[in-house]
């Protein structure tokens, strides 16, 4: 018999914006426009934003070598950034009299992301990028990283985000991040707007059967409503619609928000922890990827705070390129033996899980075809092994624990990412 997991009716925190800082990703660029703008719809003043940009680093000549850069050129490089960011400034806000931008270097989303976390950020805005979903898959795609690495909630703003949203939609599933976004997304709302609450049920579930399973869901959710309800603080003016639809979320929630000329679609995104944020999974990232209003995405870590109960603290570590090979062999040698999950992240179905529980046997990495090798099987037997070739592969990073155990391999390839995290 179809379930549904529903809320207690219980308290969870829901921090308002309100004297709450709110970090302005930007690049200087016509595409990060609506993240000024936005966060001036929405902060009012900028007393409690910081502007951030972050430039690139250089390319190196070759993976062997690198280029020498003196400290003055990556001054000056700074200095032209912080430039075209208060041309923008200017240009966006003008009455603007304590923003001023900060410029670091690396990598965007890592360092936007950091910033927020550091300064316990209520929000972070950055632009959502072009209106075409081929621009938003071949870019950097800096808002869906940042909804990966950051334990703050991210607003995507679509270009026209020059008033508080009127037509939202929130995506539910009866969750604490859901509720969180749910939370979040009326606060953020026009004094008279309407919330659509959206639960897009399995197709099955409009199926009626001899076992009654259409009649049991739709009552678990008429009452995962009703107690989702009891714990939003609706505005007057306000109107708050429940909606249940069925079939695939993302592709229902897209088809919904045309339908209703939606300017805001707000997503939980499940897990907390770094492996986990780095999958958000496909309704996230189709949604992000394929919408042309703006979205709001709250992670786990938003909407559950656990006072006094210290997270295990968790390390990512960048591997250098002329060392791949070196460090995939201490990699196997450490963890030949351990079961695990292989998950490819493509940039059409987002998450999937490729394989479960199957032995890691070794990782290499061949710098002649630039191919890296994944095995898979049972210690002995020949004949269940399993191989995973990644071509193209631009990036490696390792997590570790405190105690220095390795927790996930991630390779980052093409527009994709293949992760590998040990169960055991």
């Amino acid at each position: 018999m179809a379930t549904l997991s529903v809320l207690d009716a219980k308290e969870i925190d829901a921090r308002p914006l309100a004297g709450a800082p709110i970090v302005i990703a930007t690049d200087g660029r016509d595409r990060s426009d609506p993240a000024l703008i936005g966060a001036r719809v929405l902060a009012g003043d900028d007393r409690h934003c910081r502007l951030v940009s972050v430039v690139r680093p250089l390319p190196i000549v070759s993976p062997e070598a690198q280029l020498p850069i003196s400290a003055d050129a990556e001054a000056a490089r700074r200095g032209e950034r912080k430039r075209i960011v208060r041309d923008q400034l200017h240009r966006l806000w003008p009455d603007s009299a304590d923003l001023d931008p900060e410029v670091y270097d690396g990598d965007a989303a890592t360092v936007i992301a950091r910033v927020a976390n550091e300064s316990a950020a209520a929000l972070i805005i950055a632009g959502l990028g072009r209106h075409r979903v081929i621009d938003r898959l071949f870019g950097d795609e800096t808002a869906l990283r940042l909804i990966r690495l950051s334990t703050s909630p991210v607003l995507a703003a679509a270009p026209g985000f020059t008033q508080p949203p009127r037509r939202i939609i929130v995506a539910v599933d009866f969750s604490e991040t859901s509720l969180r976004a749910a939370r979040l997304a009326i606060e953020l709302a026009a004094p008279s707007a309407v919330v659509y609450l959206v639960h897009v049920a399995p197709r099955d579930s409009t199926l009626d059967d001899w076992g009654g399973i259409r009649v049991s869901y739709q009552g678990d959710v008429s009452d995962a409503f009703r107690k989702l309800r009891e714990q939003l603080t609706i505005r007057a003016g306000i109107v708050a619609e429940e909606t249940l639809l069925h079939g695939d979320p993302a592709t229902e929630l897209l088809a919904f928000a045309a339908s209703v000329n939606a300017e805001l679609i707000a997503t939980g995104s499940q897990g907390h922890g770094f492996v986990t944020r780095m999958l958000i999974g496909s309704v996230t990232t189709r949604v992000l990827r394929c919408a042309t209003c703006s979205v709001l995405s709250v992670p786990h870590g938003a909407a559950v705070p656990r006072p006094g109960v210290a997270d295990e603290r968790l390390s990512p570590h960048a591997v250098p390129r002329p060392v791949w090979s070196e460090r995939l062999d201490e990699f196997t040698r450490a963890n030949v033996g351990r079961r695990g999950v292989l998950e490819v992240d493509d940039p059409e179905i987002g998450a999937q899980a490729q394989e479960r529980d199957y032995p890691f046997l070794g990782a290499t990495y061949d710098p002649h075809d630039q191919r890296l090798g994944l095995m898979f099987g049972e210690l002995g037997d020949v004949g269940r092994h399993l191989t995973r070739s990644i071509g193209g592969v631009s990036g490696i990073d390792v997590l570790t624990n405190d105690r220095g155990r390795d927790l996930a391999l991630r390779i980052a390839h093409g527009s994709g990412q293949t992760l590998l995290t040990f169960t055991a």
